[in-house]
């Protein structure tokens, strides 16, 4: 896929989850939007391959703290959620599922081989399977019960943003200086 292309379909997928997220108070889109933005950034570099160390480790380093950021105000939003100051709207349960489902389609559609879209494919046929099973077993009482997906996924966000700054980013750095 184009370069121009690549960016589109990036900004398109992160804003629509995002801008629907926000609109409806669904913690979910967010935390899938923000795991979308990271699983495109892995798309984008492998796309464009082969990259010279010193641009992939800053890339990496960068992606990796905005990844860090992102599960941070994840977290905030999920906390902020349940001290009552964001007030989490579950009623979008069907439009929520068939946006991150078509969501992740594209993502795995874009793949450049068959492992990779295996792998994407497994990462969110388990994301949306736990969004799907905390939607049906939601009642009244368990309204905070899809925040807990939305933390599943902003720990995974926060471990492979901190391993892309810890140990991919640092050992492409290095190896670019070895050079």
């Amino acid at each position: 896929m184009r370069s121009s292309a690549a960016k589109v379909l990036s900004v398109g997928i992160v804003a629509t989850l995002s801008a629907a997220g926000l609109a409806w108070h669904e913690c979910v889109l967010l935390a899938a939007s923000a795991a979308a933005a990271h699983r495109l950034f892995l798309w984008r570099m492998d796309a464009a391959a082969p990259w010279d160390a010193w641009r992939a480790g800053v890339r990496c380093l960068f992606a990796g703290l905005l990844g860090l950021l992102a599960a941070v105000a994840l977290f905030a939003i999920i906390a902020a959620g349940l001290a009552g100051y964001w007030e989490m709207g579950h009623r979008h349960a069907r439009a929520t599922l068939a946006l991150v489902t078509a969501a992740a389609a594209l993502l795995v559609l874009v793949q450049l081989d068959w492992r990779a879209r295996w792998a994407e494919m497994r990462f969110w046929a388990f994301s949306a399977g736990g969004i799907a099973v905390t939607f049906a077993a939601l009642r009244p009482d368990l309204e905070l019960l899809p925040c807990l997906v939305s933390a599943g996924i902003g720990t995974w966000l926060g471990f492979a943003s901190w391993r892309m700054v810890r140990t991919q980013a640092r050992d492409l750095l290095r190896s670019d200086a070895r050079m």
